[in-house]
């Protein structure tokens, strides 16, 4: 049971999938926070378009 136990932990069999699982998830999550704080920017910008051309069209 022993040397199962060191044979197992020594195997390093599919780690190589693991880091790129790992990397994987770490990317989509900052894309997905990246792409978040984009959409919010890009919201307030057109708030502003659209309140600097409601004003100019009532003059």
């Amino acid at each position: 049971m022993k040397n199962w136990i060191l044979n197992f932990i020594a195997d390093e069999r599919g780690t190589a999938a693991v880091e790129y699982g790992i990397t994987a998830v770490v990317m989509a999550g900052g894309a997905a926070t990246g792409l978040t704080a984009l959409k919010d920017e890009l919201q307030a910008k057109q708030s502003d378009m659209i309140s600097i051309l409601g004003d100019q069209s009532g003059e």
